[in-house]
């Protein structure tokens, strides 16, 4: 019997606390329970992780094709809703047949997280609307974020996958609304300090950036807390 779990009952079974509160969780929950109850039997949830992979694949494939015709970004953003279903589905499944195997479903969900993230990054950085640069910058604050969230778990024992209440689910949404945006009207490059810079460059800079500040913000509060929790001994 095929048997996976989510991140949160993993968690959960290893006394771990996960905080998922972002703008979009409860009407995400109630569309995700609707489809756990109509999918088929044969569709397993190791399938619906390799179906969120593919998406990712799909994502860069078209924006990486997108030099060639605009019309390619259709085939990201198809992707990227592949990516959501498959990577929100999966757990779920589990959880709602209970077939679930916390340390493996844990395991093989982040490191599939990895992987999609690099995908979705450099595809974006591959395409004509913005430098590489811009997407590798995100790709590394996004790390840097994997980093904080996985040893603020083992530290705390609290697991963290939303921030001001954004999650992996809201960073999808605006990547679609950015690749719509671009569909209706290409956008324009700027001059600034000697490099032409698109809007895209600006999103992908600012939402580096504003990832770094939150791991610091992060880390700085975390730091406090323990250092009360955690006194040093004369």
């Amino acid at each position: 019997m095929e048997q996976k779990t989510e991140p949160a009952l993993a968690a959960k079974k290893a006394g771990i606390e996960r905080i998922n509160q972002t703008l979009t969780s409860h009407a995400e929950r109630r569309v995700l329970n609707w489809l756990c109850a109509r999918m088929p039997r044969a569709v397993t949830s190791d399938m619906l992780t390799f179906l969120g992979v593919v998406g990712a694949v799909l994502t860069f494939a078209g924006f990486f094709l997108s030099d060639r015709s605009v019309s390619w970004l259709w085939l990201a953003i198809a992707g990227l809703v592949l990516n959501w279903l498959g990577d929100s589905l999966d757990g779920s499944l589990a959880r709602y047949r209970g077939t679930e195997r916390p340390r493996y479903g844990f395991f093989l969900d982040h490191m599939a997280d990895t992987f999609v993230m690099a995908l979705v990054a450099v595809g974006v950085g591959l395409s004509p609307f913005a430098h590489l640069e811009s997407g590798l910058a995100v790709l590394g604050a996004y790390y840097l974020m994997v980093i904080l969230t996985m040893t603020t778990c083992v530290v705390t024992g609290k697991f963290r996958i939303s921030f001001a209440g954004c999650g992996p689910t809201e960073i999808r949404l605006g990547i679609i609304a950015g690749t719509l945006a671009t569909i209706m009207v290409p956008p324009t490059g700027f001059l600034v300090f000697g490099v032409i810079l698109t809007a895209w460059d600006f999103l992908l800079l600012i939402l580096a950036a504003a990832l770094v500040v939150t791991c610091l913000a992060q880390i700085v509060g975390t730091l406090s807390r323990l250092s009360t929790e955690d006194p040093l001994i004369p």
